[in-house]
């Protein structure tokens, strides 16, 4: 005899409820794209390139003079020497560029909606009108309140924006091109100090500990997905995600307290040891010696060549 629920009939899913009973496909999808992009940069800070073999700290040194450098220039043409510079060095490091770009322009959207577009009015930069929304006189009101007289874009609203967008990608530009190249491990090396150690530590945990929490909530889902013949109701699903909530956290919990005692059975006192020791060589010279030149050539070509230049 057959249990009654396996002859039960099953009505098929509609449209808008196979949009609401995907929350366990959409979650699966994300931590594996988490977990692939993790492995990705992992997989290119092991690469046999030119950046991969410098020291942390020359990278971090070179990122920080080359934004420096950037934010005190006012023209694109000194902007787009040190992005190439960067891009020339990340090919060299025997990444793709189109890798490249790919986790730089996802930030793109954003900045434009945030910075670009209200930048370019004349009520934050007034200037020459390129292009008028509206003129009204007298100048309208809204209650109390006036409102401005001409709503335009500007020829200097237009070139802040640029100048603004080009800052900022170029500055998530160098910071992908630093981590691809580098080592967790590496990186938390080159800013480790007294004074940085807490932190430090809690970067060094969390960026451990977070994938054995994502593989607990993949392993969690995918037997949801394995157990579920029916599509539950919305109510069922509020129920089920929030006992998984809880559950992750008690987990989680409980983990924090088995790894501490962990650490303090092997001589874990406060003070992380290092594996790996780092020096200064040739090549981190050269490496800072190469920065500093860009640098220097495009506060040359951003103060004296394009001076004069009228935007």
């Amino acid at each position: 005899m057959l249990p009654s629920w396996v002859t039960e009939v099953v009505s098929a899913r509609t449209g808008a409820r196979r949009r609401h009973s995907h929350f366990i496909e959409r979650t699966l999808g994300h931590t594996s794209r988490f977990i692939g992009d993790a492995v990705f940069a992992e997989r290119v800070a092991r690469r046999p390139g030119y950046l991969q073999q410098l020291d942390a700290r020359a990278k971090l040194f070179s990122l920080l003079g080359l934004l420096v450098a950037a934010a005190f220039c006012h023209h694109l043409p000194p902007l787009w020497l040190i992005g190439g510079f960067i891009v020339v060095s990340a090919a060299r490091s025997r990444i793709e560029v189109t890798a490249l770009f790919n986790r730089v322009w996802w930030f793109l959207p954003g900045i434009f909606l945030i910075i670009a577009v209200p930048a370019a009015f004349n009520l934050i930069t007034p200037g020459d009108p390129l292009l008028i929304i509206y003129r009204a006189h007298p100048a309208p009101r809204f209650g109390p309140v006036p409102l401005p007289a001409e709503l335009s874009i500007t020829r200097q609203g237009i070139a802040s924006a640029a100048l603004l967008i080009t800052r900022i990608l170029l500055g998530v530009l160098l910071a992908v091109t630093i981590t691809l190249t580098s080592r967790w491990q590496a990186l938390l090396k080159a800013v480790y100090t007294n004074a940085t150690a807490p932190f430090v530590l809690v970067l060094a945990m969390t960026y451990r500990y977070i994938f054995v929490l994502l593989w607990i909530v993949e392993n969690m889902h995918l037997a949801r997905r394995a157990r579920t013949i029916a599509p539950a109701g919305p109510a069922a699903e509020r129920r089920w995600i929030g006992g998984r909530i809880a559950a992750l956290f008690s987990r989680s919990r409980l983990l924090t307290e088995h790894v501490y005692a962990a650490m303090l059975a092997r001589g874990y006192r406060g003070h992380p040891r290092a594996l790996t020791t780092s020096r200064f060589t040739w090549r981190e010279a050269a490496w800072l010696i190469a920065c500093a030149a860009v640098a220097a050539l495009a506060l040359v070509l951003d103060r004296v060549v394009l001076r004069g230049l009228r935007w």
